[in-house]
């Protein structure tokens, strides 16, 4: 099975639920640093979120903010550093718990990602990105195939991923490995019928997985005995 990739989290996890900031300047750099962000200017956001950090040291979302940057940067140490500083200021945030725990997991520092996905979905059981990643895990470093069908089918049961397409693929190669064919050529098929982008990374892999799945359960048939 191909490795498969954590989706990132790139949102503001928990906007709102920080201190308010002491001063416009602080709060200026806080969204300088996410516009630079989304730019893919990472070097820029980097430095226009510790100006804000510098300026009021009591925002949660400002330390999540630098931890996505530093994460992008293959920095996980720096982005663990941050999101702790995060969850010390607000440890009642699912989303800061998610992105450690993806940084954890970068780290190969599985139990403690674990623990981290755990406590995402405890504070915020709508949190897409925390069972799809907790599913990872569970695939690659526990192998628990059953267990991540199942936060595969949560993720996509909660219907506010973008990347839905995806969740499917990925559960279709588990399927596949547990030799569920028919529930893999669905899962197949859902996600290329979701994408319509040929531009999707997924999209061949999609394709050339569902022929070999329905070949897979059309060989299954003949084994069985009348």
């Amino acid at each position: 099975m191909k490795k498969l990739l954590l989706h990132l989290v790139i949102t503001l996890a928990c906007l709102g639920g920080a201190t308010s900031f002491a001063q416009t300047n602080a709060e200026s750099f806080f969204y300088a640093g996410w516009s630079a962000f989304s730019a893919k200017n990472y070097n820029a956001a980097l430095t226009n979120f510790t100006k804000s950090i510098e300026l009021e040291p009591r925002n949660a979302d400002t330390y999540n903010g630098r931890g996505r940057t530093k994460w992008w940067l293959q920095d996980y140490s720096g982005a663990i550093a941050d999101y702790d500083k995060a969850i010390c200021v607000n440890a009642q945030c699912g989303g800061y718990y998610c992105n450690r725990g993806q940084a954890k997991f970068a780290l190969k520092m599985m139990p403690e990602a674990l623990a981290d996905f755990n406590k995402a979905i405890e504070l915020d059981p709508t949190n897409t990105q925390a069972f799809f990643n907790r599913g990872t895990l569970k695939v690659f470093y526990l192998t628990n195939y059953t267990e991540a069908v199942a936060d595969f089918t949560k993720a996509i049961d909660l219907h506010n991923d973008p990347n839905e397409e995806d969740i499917f693929f990925w559960r279709g190669n588990v399927r596949q490995e547990l030799k569920d064919y028919a529930g893999a050529i669905a899962d197949y098929s859902k996600a290329i019928e979701l994408n319509t982008n040929s531009g999707w990374e997924l999209s061949l892999p999609a394709r050339t997985n569902l022929d070999t799945a329905r070949k897979q359960l059309l060989e299954s048939k003949k084994e069985r005995p009348n």
